[in-house]
């Protein structure tokens, strides 16, 4: 064969080689780590969507979300997570994570109130991250359908903005459509259907920014208590 020929194969075979390396690359990253994911809609508002003191209606900012922090760790309180549901044909929503698998959650007077899982007390959340016109006033969309038990391997989610919400309190569907009253378990999220972490925000750039969880005082005393009892033994 022509060395130079020759050469021109090897060439092209090395580049070949590398285009694939980096597609898998890209592949295995999307799936499993991070992947990009456009915001759509004012259901988190103030905390995503809010472009210059306004709320967003359609799309607007654009953030990565972590996927390999769930491969070792399960969804924590007050994580901003992207998910499908059992009856969304693969729509994905973003919504906080109000309650864990075991616990109950309770919408009264306005406020979200906890009981945890293995506790007989009941808390009010304290969620300093929503705005003036949506703090105190959680409301439900059915009268009747007010308390949820969260059964395990599953997660109670709402949007931080409560009057534009779309989330576990109507099934995750328009409040008008009655099949969340019929069939209530549709309020909680699978494990398995949590695709992943919202992590930064890096569209537009001047938004960009770390996406914080919050800490709740129910979950600190739990700590501490732990803490304590570690201590004794």
């Amino acid at each position: 064969m022509n060395p130079k020929v020759k050469k021109i194969l090897l060439w092209l075979l090395d580049l070949g080689i590398n285009i694939a390396i980096i597609f898998i690359l890209v592949v295995v990253i999307q799936k499993w780590l991070i992947a990009p994911f456009n915001v759509s809609g004012a259901s988190m508002c103030d905390t995503l969507n809010n472009l210059e003191g306004e709320c967003v209606n359609s799309y607007g900012e654009r953030i990565i979300i972590n996927e390999a922090v769930y491969l070792f760790n399960e969804p924590t309180r007050g994580d901003i997570v992207v998910f499908t549901t059992e009856n969304s044909n693969e729509k994905y929503f973003i919504k906080r994570v109000i309650g864990l698998p075991g616990d109950i959650v309770e919408i009264k007077d306005g406020e979200v109130y906890l009981t945890k899982t293995g506790s007989t007390e009941t808390v009010l959340l304290e969620e300093n991250y929503l705005n003036e016109s949506n703090k105190g006033n959680t409301k439900t969309y059915f009268s009747d359908f007010t308390v949820f038990e969260v059964p395990q391997d599953h997660y109670f989610l709402l949007g931080d903005n409560r009057n534009s919400s779309t989330d576990s309190r109507s099934c995750f569907q328009t409040a008008i459509n009655s099949s969340c009253k019929e069939n209530p378990e549709q309020a909680f999220v699978p494990r398995e259907l949590i695709r992943g972490k919202a992590w930064i925000v890096w569209w537009p750039i001047s938004s960009v920014r770390h996406i914080k969880t919050p800490i709740y005082e129910i979950d600190i005393e739990e700590d501490q208590a732990s803490s304590e009892s570690l201590e004794e033994k």
